[in-house]
């Protein structure tokens, strides 16, 4: 018996029969509901380069003399320059520049991808990130680059300066000069501000468009950076650049001394380590007695200052201080006696050498050799109570009488993270620091720490600088400029306003405990 059920039976089940009935009707599905309209992702743009990353040698046009000077082809520079300019009014990029270079130069396929894979190494060893900028940076905001090199070439530059935020990359020839990419950056995300460099392509272009843009010129030379280059000390000037835009801090004090720091304070004491390590290796003095607490971060640039000129001495950290020479104990006397051998020689940051010269007459020394950046005048207070001896040769780099120039801002540009030495004891032949209370507030010396840090980073960036320039300056020199940039770091009134009271604090304290309040 055949029980399959014939087609009438079907109709029962098709969706839409009312009540149950049976229907005929084709079925036709309803349209979709339409999807609700997504909002565009919030997004901030940003421009590559002179923007969140920079070239260590300043201009682009320098990577050219560089690759000119490395494959020993001197006409590379102006002809590469020319190559670009001869297209730039077209949408180009690296290859057709190359295309252009080798017809000018009649090079042939191996010397053209040889050239340019050169200048590629170039770019990448140049490479240094502006901090301030890519501390903006977020995950998901849009780079945008008018630029002859490709996305991928662009990616290893921001990689190799730092970048860590997961970004979109987009490049063009032309998009953001012309204004082309704008529209198409509005159609598809909302862009809550542009940052670029370029005052047209970065800041009128998308006005026009109506998107919020700042311009920044974070990457130029700065004041003393420009007279630096001015003077013909292009190296220091690009050293002090790349610690500026190396470092940054959201905290107006800690910027503004990191600042103080690159541009004014390291080239000073970068100059003193010279002129230091010259009048050393003159004197045959290979035991180099770094005062505290003034000296703490100059030791380590003294060294490597004189590794570059290939002078072999020991530089030591010298635990001391006005109270401790004034008042020493027994123990500390032992400590100085061991230190202060013919060989020594020793530095301090700025002083009278009053304290140093009556604790040599306490010790019975005689024709003790010193070395101040900055030698003061006797001051009438500490005469007062004990005239200077002449147990002490002073030397100096900034004279005594130099007009302009404030010692205790340079103290303030070199503090210490520690307090001041009040003793040594002695334990076996260990020497063991006795640092007074640092009244000094956890704020304060959270600044004092970012300071040391960007100087710190200063000394390590000098390897990628062989500022034969500095090293070649005669003495006169090297002091006309210290004192110069001397008097410049002396007018920095932030740091007053930053220290000022602690510094103040201290110091009453310390003529009261001397007895010369």
């Amino acid at each position: 018996m055949n029980t399959a059920p014939n087609s009438n039976q079907f109709t029962q089940y098709l969706i839409g029969a009312p009540n149950g009935q049976t229907s005929t009707a084709a079925f036709t599905p309803a349209p979709p509901p339409a999807e609700p309209a997504r909002p565009l992702p919030s997004v901030r743009t940003f421009d590559v380069f002179d923007t969140l990353i920079a070239r260590r040698c300043v201009e682009p046009s320098r990577v050219f003399e560089i690759v000119a000077k490395r494959a020993n082809l001197p006409a590379f520079a102006a002809a590469r320059k020319a190559a670009e300019a001869k297209i730039a009014q077209y949408p180009y990029n690296l290859d057709m520049i190359y295309d252009e270079l080798k017809i000018a130069l009649q090079l042939d396929p191996l010397q053209v991808a040889g050239l340019k894979a050169m200048e590629i190494d170039v770019e990448l060893e140049q490479v240094i990130p502006i901090a301030e900028n890519m501390a903006r940076v977020r995950h998901g905001d849009v780079l945008i680059s008018d630029m002859y090199l490709g996305a991928d070439i662009i990616r290893r530059l921001l990689d190799k300066a730092g970048l860590n935020k997961k970004v979109s990359l987009i490049v063009s020839s032309d998009g953001k000069r012309s204004g082309t990419i704008w529209p198409q950056v509005q159609a598809n995300l909302a862009v809550e501000e542009h940052l670029g460099d370029n005052a047209h392509s970065d800041v009128d272009m998308p006005r026009r468009f109506n998107i919020p843009n700042r311009h920044t010129n974070t990457f130029s030379p700065t004041q003393v950076e420009g007279v630096l280059m001015q003077i013909g000390l292009r190296q220091l000037a690009e050293l002090c650049r790349e610690t500026r835009l190396s470092t940054w801090s959201a905290n107006a004090q800690t910027r503004s001394v990191q600042l103080v720091q690159a541009s004014l304070n390291f080239p000073i004491m970068l100059l003193g380590s010279v002129a230091l390590a010259r009048f050393a290796a003159h004197l045959n003095k290979q035991s180099i007695l770094f005062s505290s607490r003034d000296c703490d971060s100059w030791l380590p640039l003294f060294e490597k200052v004189s590794q570059r000129i290939g002078f072999t001495c020991k530089a030591t950290y010298f635990y001391t201080s006005r109270l401790a020479k004034m008042q020493p104990s027994s123990s500390y006397k032992a400590y100085v006696k061991r230190l202060l051998t013919a060989d020594a020689l020793v530095v301090d940051l700025c002083g009278t050498g009053w304290s140093l010269a009556n604790f040599a007459a306490t010790l019975g020394l005689s024709n003790l050799q010193v070395f101040f950046l900055h030698k003061l005048p006797a001051a009438a207070a500490y005469e007062a109570m004990a005239a200077t001896p002449q147990t002490c040769q002073f030397h100096t780099l900034v004279s005594p009488s130099e007009a302009g120039v404030e010692n205790t801002v340079l103290e303030m540009s070199n503090y210490a993270t520690h307090g001041m030495v009040e003793d040594v004891r002695m334990l076996q032949d260990f020497a063991i620091p006795v640092f007074a209370q640092d009244n000094r507030s956890p704020e304060t010396l959270a600044i004092v720490q970012a300071q040391q840090d960007c100087f710190a980073t200063a000394v390590s960036l000098m390897d990628k600088y062989d500022l034969h320039e500095v090293f070649g300056l005669d003495n006169a020199s090297l002091a006309a400029v210290t004192s110069a940039l001397y008097v410049m770091l002396s007018q920095q009134m932030e740091l007053r306003s930053i220290y000022g009271s602690s510094h103040t604090a201290e110091e009453t304290s310390v003529r009261r405990s001397l007895g010369c309040a």
